[in-house]
């Protein structure tokens, strides 16, 4: 019996690991990772834990051990590698565990109210998780149920690769959607217990029930809808960066392959001037070519026509503002990306190291300089700009704050983020360090 006791806590609390952590990932932070290691690790201690509980019950009658080392657990295991500070290592500890509970609470009441409408007795749903028998079915149910939740939010979120985190609006409305079913199950929760009022049992029930299966959606649809307005936004500005670094790269094709055309006229012209002695004619000619030449040879070479075309493009902005740009280095064979993406890593990088330095005194020194160097096992990109103060680096990765200078800080801020999503999409990594007024970006390829 307590074997079976311990395999159904395991089953239980592990499914439970899963939905809170695919939810956590899509909805609030997206380096909290759910994959088999790390439910097998929660379910093989939560097993044990179950055998140390039953053990205790039956030598001491204590049964509090189980719940409260299982929502520790899991709130550890899901952010084992997530590198922050001790407040905000807490901060994701407080709101794992409360996730954990809202989940079992939500699944368990779906259950029971669907029962109670299904018509199966009372004794039935009021013999808990733990018995055998006749609760093995909501037992089944209940377990299913919650993989069920953990299955359509991994859809949702992880398969597509949209990350929604909740904005201060959605965890008011999820706040309020747990008051208004809590208030709902003691108003029901009277109705048991008055005989008078009985008759409006099935009523309420039905109406909790479709309360309980309706809000999340809502909630979902509300977030669904603002982050497709957010994407918009930042693909709008990928899209303008990208048109106008193909727009001059197209110019600059264009004037190459004029100069290219007039070249035999040109050397006719100039051959004409050698034969006829015009030596100084012909030098001053040169000369001329040469400036021609000089001009339509690009001023920035990356090894990547897109990114080249890009960078290119700011260079107006960035004398304007009195910032240096240096560039050390070339891509071997380009990087081999989406237009777009290029411009969400290195357009969201450049304009966030030009905000860094436009914030600088305007006697101190404004530069960003790019390198791209290669080792053996990868590619080594690294983007450093001047910066007037420390940036806290574990806080700005972590998305517990986003940097911003717009008063709209609900719709931006997300540049790092971005660089980040985009950077992994070709299985790469980032880092970030800010140290002696510098700040710097580097992308690790293999």
């Amino acid at each position: 019996m307590g074997a079976v006791t311990a395999l159904k806590d395991g089953l239980e609390y592990t499914a439970t690991a899963f939905a809170c952590g695919v939810f956590l990932h899509g909805f609030y932070d997206d380096r909290i990772k759910v994959n088999v290691k790390r439910l097998i690790v929660i379910f093989g201690t939560v097993v044990v834990l179950s055998f140390l509980d039953l053990l205790l019950q039956k030598q001491f009658g204590w049964n509090l051990i189980l719940l409260p080392a299982f929502f520790l657990c899991t709130a550890i295991v899901l952010q084992w590698d997530v590198k922050a500070d001790f407040t905000g290592f807490i901060k994701r500890l407080i709101f794992i565990i409360s996730t954990d509970i809202a989940i079992s609470v939500y699944s368990l009441e779906l259950v029971m109210l669907g029962a109670s409408l299904a018509g199966i007795s009372d004794a039935a749903a009021q013999a808990g998780m733990r018995e055998t028998g006749e609760s093995l079915g909501f037992y089944l149910a209940y377990v299913g149920l919650v993989v069920l939740i953990g299955a359509v939010l991994y859809y949702l979120t992880v398969r597509r690769g949209a990350a929604m985190r909740f904005r201060s609006s959605d965890i008011i409305l999820t706040i309020a959607m747990g008051t208004i079913i809590l208030l709902s199950l003691g108003l029901y929760m009277y109705i048991e217990n008055n005989e008078m009022v009985k008759l409006y049992r099935i009523g309420l029930e039905a109406m909790l029930l479709l309360l309980l299966l309706v809000m999340p959606i809502m909630i979902y649809k509300n977030r669904q809808s603002a982050y497709f307005i957010e994407m918009s936004a930042h693909n709008e500005s990928y899209l303008e960066a990208e048109l106008t670094a193909s727009r001059q790269y197209r110019e600059s094709q264009e004037e190459t392959r004029a100069f290219r055309h007039d070249m035999r006229n040109n050397l006719t012209l100039l051959a004409g001037l050698m034969q006829e002695k015009k030596y100084e004619e012909a030098e001053q000619y040169i000369r001329d070519l040469n400036g021609e030449l000089a001009a339509l040879s690009p001023t920035i070479i990356t090894g990547d026509d897109m990114l080249d075309s890009l960078l290119s493009s700011k260079l107006g902005e960035l004398e304007r503002q009195g910032i240096t740009l240096t560039i050390n280095g070339v891509i071997d064979g380009g990087l081999n990306w989406k237009p777009i993406d290029i411009c969400a890593v290195f357009a969201n990088a450049l304009d966030n190291a030009m905000r860094a330095c436009q914030a600088m005194p305007e006697d101190a020194e404004k530069y960003i300089r790019i390198s791209f160097r290669k080792t053996e096992l990868q590619r080594v990109i690294s983007i450093v700009n001047s910066s007037a103060e420390p940036v806290d680096c574990a806080k700005l990765l972590s998305g517990e704050g986003r940097y911003t200078t717009k008063s709209d800080k609900s719709r931006h801020g997300y540049g790092l983020y971005n660089i980040r999503r985009t950077v992994e999409k070709y299985g790469g990594m980032l880092k970030v360090s800010s140290e002696d007024k510098e700040f710097r970006l580097t992308i690790l390829l293999t």
